[in-house]
């Protein structure tokens, strides 16, 4: 009798999984994604199940067919060890073509007129404030791909003060060693401040005819801090402020101009009762908003806040903490575009600006 056995074989297939990725904390340092796994699961790897049956009689003819089709062991497509997607994009931190062509507009030394208008409280008498700045600018585009700005050598050119009505009792002159004033100081961009790493110091955009620029939130800080790291200018503190020290005793207070006081020395000239000098804690911040109103000149008006702590006194009049109230309206910048060679010494004996100031007559200005 011949026996007439069955066998039955399972398919075993392989299903490959590929992870590719790589941590870039910048835009400009991406990893490379040739990180693949691979990860092997096996199932049903020959699975023995044929059965023998016995039949209980003879049979009395022979099977006349056979299985048309054999059992095999190979998988019918072959694994690869490849991604089945690529990745589309990589992150870029070069500017797009039409943000180049804008950008051009804008790159190379700029000098700057600003002046701000405040309203102080000065001996304990409110009085009208008008500072004029002038600075030299250098535009440029930045490692992650963004319209920035520095300050030529970290300075300002020139700082100038005219504060209070002539003939009031607030009416005095604003004195200070003007060289310490214009390079001793901490300065933040806005990318600089701890949760705003993706902030840009300049935005430009194109609005139709329009080309419209802003100098995002940016810090000024004087008599606090030893080391610029020391300070986050934008801390808020417990009553929601934004500050920067805890009050006179704070220990980020020290001598930043090297005159044997504390903090940061500013005199004033007024009265007897109003003359003196304060030593005192500053932190100014401040945003330009405007337009390209020329190829070589950008105009607009300022958002400020000034923040002094007077830490102590030449004149116990002076020891007060000084309030300030900042006008926008009254607040103004003009940028003209200059020779990329241009120092401070040739902006101020060659003036550039026709800026119109709106703070006539609201101070009487300097001796």
């Amino acid at each position: 009798m011949k026996k007439f056995m069955i066998s039955v074989a399972a398919i075993c297939a392989t299903i490959f999984f590929v992870s590719c990725g790589g941590d870039s904390k910048t835009p400009e340092k991406v990893d490379d994604p040739d990180t693949a796994t691979d990860t092997d699961t096996d199932t049903n790897d020959n699975p023995d199940t044929a059965t023998d049956t016995e039949p209980t009689t003879e049979p009395t003819t022979e099977p006349t067919t056979e299985p048309t089709t054999e059992p095999t062991d190979e998988p019918t497509t072959e694994p690869t060890d490849e991604p089945t997607t690529e990745p589309t994009t990589e992150p870029t931190t070069e500017p797009t073509e039409d943000q180049t062509e804008l950008y051009e507009k804008f790159i190379g030394r700029w000098a700057a007129e600003i002046i701000l208008h405040s309203d102080s409280v000065a001996a304990g008498m409110d009085a009208p404030s008008i500072t004029t700045r002038y600075i030299l600018v250098d535009f440029y585009v930045n490692d992650k791909g963004q319209l920035d700005m520095n300050k030529v050598d970290n300075k300002l050119c020139s700082t100038e003060n005219r504060t209070g009505k002539k003939g009031a009792l607030s009416a005095g002159n604003v004195l200070f060693n003007e060289s310490k004033f214009n390079t001793i100081f901490w300065h933040w961009k806005p990318y600089e401040i701890p949760g705003r790493e993706n902030t840009p110091y300049v935005e430009v955009a194109q609005n139709g005819n329009e080309i419209s620029f802003k100098l995002n939130k940016d810090y000024e800080l004087r008599g606090a801090c030893k080391q610029k790291e020391d300070c986050n200018p934008a801390a808020v503190d417990n009553n929601g402020d934004e500050w920067f020290v805890s009050g006179k005793d704070d220990q980020n207070i020290f001598d930043h101009d090297g005159d044997g006081k504390d903090a940061f020395t500013l005199g004033f000239k007024g009265s007897i009762a109003s003359t003196g000098d304060m030593y005192y804690v500053q932190k100014l911040w401040h945003i330009f908003e405007g337009k390209l109103v020329a190829d070589d000149k950008i105009e607009g008006n300022v958002e400020w806040h000034d923040d002094q702590l007077v830490v102590g006194a030449s004149n116990p009049t002076l020891k007060s903490d000084k309030k300030t109230t900042t006008s926008k309206e009254k607040s103004i910048f003009q940028f003209r575009k200059v020779a990329d060679d241009m120092d401070c010494d040739t902006l101020l004996n060659r003036p550039t600006f026709d800026l119109v100031d709106p703070n006539a007559g609201d101070a009487y200005g300097r001796d």
